[in-house]
């Protein structure tokens, strides 16, 4: 059992999506709100023409529209026009379904998504299964804790991935088992 999470665990680090070269377009774009920049990229991929509309998705409900403005003080014209904040959301399986909602509600048959790298492939896996029929394009931001240097020697962020790892089997055994059994080699 331990070889199965070891081999898996180091496939699932090995695989971790990494930014695109270049930006992809769609109708939408989402962001997850948990980390460092997320709201800085989703915002700069809406300023600049790759979507029509962003969804701020798991927003603490103590924080306003005024409070991003005034940290985000260069994007004006966007939260005047084009952005959407979502409270709803408390996990990632709330952010999926709020997603859903958003995305339902625009007619939008095609999404961009924007959270960690690390945190893509569940956010993935959570969003399809509430979004069928939409193209769920990812764009993963490579947060700090995975860029210093000597970071795959510190504790956290060993402690971190293997988190983040157990979520996702955890997901996939909730929402395709038969996935998870294949990845598993069994």
């Amino acid at each position: 059992m331990f070889a199965a999470f070891a081999g898996g665990f180091a496939a699932f680090v090995t695989t971790l999506p990494m930014p695109p070269r270049e930006a992809p377009l769609a109708e939408g774009i989402v962001v997850l709100t948990g980390g460092d920049d997320r709201i800085d990229v989703a915002l700069d991929l809406l300023e600049t023409g790759h979507g029509s509309r962003l969804l701020i998705s798991g927003l603490h409900e103590a924080t306003s529209r005024a409070a991003l403005r005034k940290t985000h003080p260069n994007s004006d014209a966007a939260f005047d026009c084009c952005v959407d904040l979502g409270w709803y959301a408390q996990n990632t399986p709330g952010n999926a379904a709020e997603a859903a909602q958003w995305a339902k509600a625009k007619g939008f048959r095609s999404v961009i998504v924007v959270t960690a790298s690390y945190h893509m492939p569940r956010a993935l896996l959570e969003l399809g299964s509430q979004m069928e029929g939409v193209t769920l394009v990812p764009y993963p931001v490579m947060p700090e804790v995975l860029t210093r240097k000597g970071a795959w020697r510190d504790p956290a962020t060993l402690k971190l991935m293997a988190g983040e790892y157990m979520k996702y089997i955890a997901t996939q055994a909730r929402l395709g088992g038969g996935r998870l059994i294949a990845m598993l080699g069994a």
